[in-house]
């Protein structure tokens, strides 16, 4: 007998949208949630055509996004990748905070001159505000989610994407079709575009929030004024000829800290959530030095080609450990919270 015989219009297309759930919290919860949407709607005949109401879609893709992301009724696979996607967010968000502590450093002691913020009223001044704006609102976001203020995090880490698409999209058209190569453009763009997006939707109400010690919430501006000190002293002792050691600066600065922190969840084989995390940070720093190779002088050209292999390597590496670990893992059946 077909299963949804004897049902009316609404109720087959409330259980249409409940498919958006897992399959394993729908088992569980399927016929309850069915009950409670038609119970709220009342008798509502076929020949009016009744749809669900668009409240009551957002609250299923919710409910669906804090389930896959280790809410309650997860499975553990679920709960692995939900901290996996914070740890993202976590990772992504401290690099960007360092990264714009040196660029606000920079401008600290250069002034904002006309050849770096261009004119008043331009738009290369409009890229530069908006990039220093992303730059407070990034190094924010960090320290609040570090100290357990989620909601201050997620607002300034959306106020903070404005500014990024803005003087990420802008200097591309003013730039002109030749300023970068296009898996450039999309890597540099994930870059900066995924740590807080991965905050918005990993830190939600169906987790514990922690509330880490200042010491961890300020490490990036610490890193950033480190970075920042030795980028001065390199220019210093040569500010003209392109040398190999540039290259581990920016993007490149984060390729011997994330290769570490790979090497350390290796040798101790920790939660699959550390090398999932780990395994989607490194390919994305993997897509930002890509396209160097191409477009580099052939004497740096080995420097990229050794980032290249060392992230590429210990992101299959991390990868691979995440499966073995997931495959391992006993399945309890599930329990209702």
């Amino acid at each position: 007998m077909n299963h949804h015989e004897g049902m009316g219009l609404l109720e087959r297309r409330y259980r249409a949208i409940l498919r958006l759930l897992p399959a394993s919290y729908r088992a569980e919860r399927e016929e309850e949630m069915v009950a409670a949407f038609m119970e709220m709607s009342g008798e509502v005949p076929d020949e009016v055509n009744p749809r669900p109401r668009w409240g009551e879609i957002g609250s299923v893709l919710a409910l669906s996004t804090r389930v896959r992301l280790g809410g309650a009724g997860a499975t553990p696979g679920q709960v692995a990748r939900g901290e996996a996607v914070r740890l993202v967010a976590l990772l992504g968000m401290g690099t960007l905070a360092a990264f714009a502590t040196a660029g606000l450093i920079r401008v600290a002691g250069y002034g904002a001159e006309l050849s770096v913020a261009g004119a008043p009223e331009s738009a290369e001044r409009l890229s530069f505000i908006g990039d220093l704006a992303a730059s407070v609102l990034s190094i924010l976001a960090f320290v609040t989610i570090m100290r357990g203020h989620v909601r201050a995090a997620k607002a300034a880490a959306l106020l903070g994407l404005v500014p990024t698409l803005g003087y990420s999209v802008l200097p591309l058209v003013l730039g002109g079709p030749d300023r970068f190569a296009p898996l450039q453009d999309v890597a540099n763009l994930a870059f900066v575009l995924l740590p807080p997006l991965a905050l918005l939707i990993g830190f939600h109400g169906g987790v514990v929030h922690r509330r880490r010690p200042w010491a961890l919430a300020l490490a990036p501006v610490t890193a950033g004024a480190a970075l920042m000190g030795v980028t001065t002293l390199l220019i210093a002792a040569d500010a003209t000829e392109p040398l190999w050691y540039f290259l581990w600066l920016d993007h490149g600065a984060a390729v011997p800290v994330w290769a570490a922190a790979s090497v350390v969840v290796l040798a101790r084989r920790r939660s699959p959530s550390w090398a999932l995390a780990l395994s989607a940070t490194g390919l994305v720093l993997l897509a930002t030095r890509l396209p160097l190779l191409d477009t580099l002088p052939d004497a740096l050209w080995p420097t990229v080609a050794v980032q290249c292999a060392l992230l590429g390597t210990l992101a299959v590496a991390t990868g691979g450990a995440e499966v073995r670990a997931m495959s391992q893992r006993p399945r309890p059946a599930p329990v209702r919270p």
